[in-house]
């Protein structure tokens, strides 16, 4: 892909800002903790932190798998492609970047199932939502924070949209690498 292609521009920037986003939840949790142990020791513990810093934990943990597939960090074994030419290279990265690709799929299909806009349109609110399908994803509150837990799940969607940029953008580099 040309490095000024608008796929690859795109994905370059949602990456910056996945990075930043990823340094700021980093802080934050460190801030929580620090302040939960501090809280503890002098006897008057703040139990919400715990909590907090946990749902940050899986939102940072989502945010860092998409940043891995715009980096390619994902695990990978060099043993079949330090045997390839360049054309098996690309051919199996090719291969790696459409594997991503049914993965983000099938997440896709698996949220449009379980955030049920449709019937929260139907329902018109979460709370009927919950009561006609026994869906809670809308109503469920945190244990200690008195949120609702769908404010943290809404990562879920987001970041696979933002991986699904970089998938595309991946698949646009191997199909580039597999003409030229």
């Amino acid at each position: 892909m040309a490095p000024g292609s608008a796929l690859q521009r795109l994905s370059r920037a949602v990456m910056r800002a996945e990075a930043a986003l990823g340094g700021i939840l980093v802080g934050a949790i460190l801030l929580l903790l620090l302040a939960n142990v501090v809280s503890r020791s002098a006897g008057r513990p703040l139990i919400w932190t715990d909590e907090l810093a946990v749902h940050l934990m899986v939102v940072l943990a989502l945010v860092g798998a998409s940043l891995g597939i715009a980096m390619k960090g994902h695990m990978a074994i060099g043993l079949l492609p330090d045997r390839l030419g360049p054309r098996g290279r690309a051919v199996l990265a090719l291969l790696a970047d459409l594997s991503v690709l049914a993965f983000l799929l099938v997440m896709a299909w698996i949220l449009w199932r379980w955030f049920d806009l449709p019937g929260l349109l139907r329902a018109g609110s979460g709370a009927a939502l919950a009561e006609q399908s026994f869906n809670f994803v809308y109503t469920d509150p945190t244990n200690t924070l008195g949120l609702r837990k769908i404010w943290f799940w809404l990562a879920l969607p987001l970041t696979g949209v933002t991986a699904l940029i970089h998938c595309l953008a991946a698949l646009h580099q191997d199909i580039g690498a597999l003409r030229a």
